[in-house]
């Protein structure tokens, strides 16, 4: 049997909402090439697959699969969501490497998970203010004439509180539940530490980190993946 765990990244204090990851330690030498990860990562339809090498390590290579049938070079959920899982499998990491590059991460006294990495990793993400969370709120889609933007009103500008959403529908993809690579721009544009209260209840943390490295956090949660999720992941290996 492949171990695999499900973690979603960007609870709120209660566990709840996040953003989903199926966290995949390959076999031992026993890794998929690239086009069948993808094949999986979209039979599976989860946002996103992260395929850990064997053995995991202190500094350990990732490759992170869409759900829309495209490799992602750096997500902010996978790595967070990652971390997490390997904290729980008894790993100590420093960094994960994707294929945009390394990243150094932690896991804080809190419980938080954190990374750090250059914001312009990150998908080249629009943003649209509004007037108020009230606005947001309402949307059932991007306003006219937007796409891969992210929407965001201040909750509290003195206090850096943000409510946000986020759809890319030229690329297949929905609403995001949470996204931290385009709340790492928008930290990075607006200079300062920033709280996200995304999709429906997500909790994302950022502050810059300077030179255009931004710190991404947020609490995540381990879950045991539907049956029907490890069987597709054994049945890829050749385990089922």
């Amino acid at each position: 049997m492949v171990d695999c765990l499900l973690a979603h990244a960007f609870v709120d204090d209660n566990g709840e909402f996040g953003n989903p990851v199926l966290v995949v330690i390959e076999p031992d030498g026993g890794g998929l090439p690239q086009d069948r990860r993808q094949e999986l990562a979209d039979r599976l339809g989860i946002p996103a697959v992260a395929f850990v090498r064997s053995p995991p390590a202190r500094r350990t290579s990732i490759a992170i699969h869409g759900s829309y049938g495209l490799p992602i070079r750096f997500g902010g959920h996978p790595v967070l969501g990652t971390l997490e899982v390997l904290h729980h499998l008894g790993h100590t990491v420093e960094e994960i490497v994707p294929e945009a590059g390394p990243v150094a991460c932690r896991r804080d006294a809190e419980g938080i998970c954190r990374l750090t990495a250059p914001a312009t990793w990150s998908k080249p993400w629009r943003h649209l203010q509004m007037a108020s969370a009230a606005e947001i709120d309402a949307l059932t889609g991007l306003p006219d004439g937007e796409d891969f933007t992210q929407v965001w009103a201040w909750t509290d500008e003195a206090a850096g509180e943000v409510r946000a959403r986020l759809w890319a529908p030229r690329i297949g993809k929905g609403e995001d539940e949470a996204c931290g690579s385009a709340s790492m721009l928008l930290t990075l544009q607006h200079g300062r530490p920033l709280r996200v209260l995304h999709g429906r209840g997500s909790v994302i943390h950022t502050s810059p980190a300077g030179d255009g490295l931004v710190e991404l956090g947020g609490r995540c949660a381990v879950r045991t993946p539907a049956e029907e999720v490890t069987a597709a992941v054994d049945r890829a290996y050749g385990r089922g």
